[in-house]
């Protein structure tokens, strides 16, 4: 199926149905996944989507209104339907001053997007179910013979598939593109009775080329398992708390969700004003690049159109400026920072492309050296987030550092602070950076953390 011949037709129907500017998303996915559990396969699930969505904007009376719509239904018929659709509901639709249509965005050129075809092909996944069976089976075995404390399997699960997406806008700009995705997880429980603990490991590529061995994702699920055993609950105090990478990721989702320029305008977050302070310590850099090598989330053009371009979003510790759509940045007399996301229905959403956390020059090792009370955060539970306020308070479990060395493991405590509090007090970011799909982030390491225990 020809996805952008589908979008351009959808748009001259809009056109044609009494539209003033239209955009549409087409997309189209196919995707597999297999679970075993104990050497035997428990469920294949295969889901196969597609999908358009239509924004249309009406002339009314009292200004420039829109709505949106989305159908399965790519048939001419299906089209024409959803064109009339939408252009019925934007007219009855309460028409914003401060709208802005799909049309004048920084659209990456016909250049630009014939290098980009070339520099990025698509990649084939190279996964068939039967390869995808063996490397789940042989992750869940490794997993299980690693450690004798290992006594039981949630399963482990390999997943592939392939995916194409769309954009085309009134002004004439049409473009898509398409990857594929692989993954391999498994989840495993160390001890028994009471004494029981959980841990998992997981890897994400575009091709199953690239993805880690079933062997070492096998061998990291059993060791971070059995390493739990004897967790207990700690008594209350204030130290110093380290996020190893997969945990450390949460950090930046807080971030990027208070320079959100919606959030912004909102009046719902605690950064509001803070484009060109000092958040972070002035080693700490923070960068979007949508065309790295290594990110699983490149992109030409945002969910507007918009050329994407690479920016310190942090640089040496200071926010530069917010992320922005292009009704953000209107609002708040800025330029668009080609962040929009978009789905098939609602409105534009905002985020980003792939993000690199650099500035840090030490080991794990070195970082609890220097702690001599401390906390390893392995795993969070909860979401006790206050956007407005930046008020943290999530449930978590780890490991005590004593003198600079992991002792005891812990569960059921509370880690808290105040977000704005705790960017500024990071004290070491490691120098094991880590993949984790489309964002690279080290070890962190944020001092004088309340720990609620016993």
């Amino acid at each position: 199926m020809n996805l952008n011949h589908k979008a351009a037709q959808l748009l001259d129907y809009i056109k044609q149905a009494g539209a003033k500017h239209a955009d549409a998303i087409a997309v189209h996915s196919v995707d597999k996944s297999i679970n075993v559990r104990h050497g035997v396969v428990e469920s294949i699930e295969a889901e196969r989507a597609q999908g358009i969505g239509l924004r249309g904007f009406v002339d009314t009376a009292q200004g420039l209104a829109f709505a949106s719509a989305s159908s399965s239904d790519l048939s001419d018929a299906g089209l024409k339907a959803l064109a009339q659709q939408v252009v019925d509901m934007a007219k009855i639709s309460e028409p914003d001053p401060d709208v802005v249509a799909p049309v004048g965005a920084n659209h990456p050129n016909k250049q630009a997007l014939k290098v980009w075809s070339i520099e990025h092909p698509h990649i084939a996944h190279g996964w068939d179910s039967q390869a995808a069976t063996s490397a789940a089976l042989e992750c869940e075995e490794v997993a299980l013979a690693t450690d004798q404390r290992i006594a039981n399997s949630e399963g482990a699960t390999a997943g592939f598939g392939d995916h194409e997406k769309v954009y085309a806008c009134s002004d004439g700009f049409v473009a898509g593109n398409q990857t594929s995705s692989t993954s391999l997880s498994v989840s495993v429980i160390a001890g028994k009775d009471e004494a029981m603990q959980r841990d998992y490991a997981w890897h994400s590529a575009f091709a199953a080329s690239d993805l880690r061995s079933p062997h070492s994702i096998g061998e990291e699920a059993a060791r971070r398992a059995a390493a739990r055993l004897g967790s207990k609950v700690v008594s209350s105090r204030t130290c110093s708390v380290v996020f190893e990478p997969r945990i450390a990721t949460s950090i930046l989702g807080h971030l990027f969700s208070a320079i959100n320029g919606r959030a912004v305008l909102q009046k719902r977050t605690f950064l509001g004003d803070a484009v060109g302070q000092q958040l972070f310590p002035n080693f700490m850099n923070i960068e979007e690049n949508p065309n790295h090598p290594q990110g699983m989330a490149n992109r030409l053009f945002d969910g507007e159109g918009t050329l994407c371009q690479q920016r310190n979003i942090i640089e040496a510790g200071k926010l530069t400026g917010f992320l922005t759509d292009r009704y953000a940045a209107k609002r708040l007399g800025i330029k668009a920072s080609g962040n929009a996301s978009r789905g098939l229905t609602g409105d534009i959403g905002i985020g980003t492309s792939n993000i690199l956390v650099s500035g840090g020059h030490m080991s794990q090792n070195d970082i609890f050296d220097d702690i001599q009370n401390g906390f390893l955060v392995t795993e969070l539970m909860g979401f006790g987030i206050n956007g407005v306020t930046g008020d943290y308070s999530r449930g978590a479990a780890g490991f005590l550092i004593e003198n600079g060395i992991i002792t005891q493991p812990v569960q059921e405590v509370t880690i808290a602070g105040n977000l704005k509090d705790m960017f500024a007090n990071i004290s070491h970011l490691g120098n094991d950076t880590t993949w984790l799909g489309s964002i690279s982030v080290p070890s962190i390491c944020i001092s004088n953390m309340t720990i609620a225990g016993q």
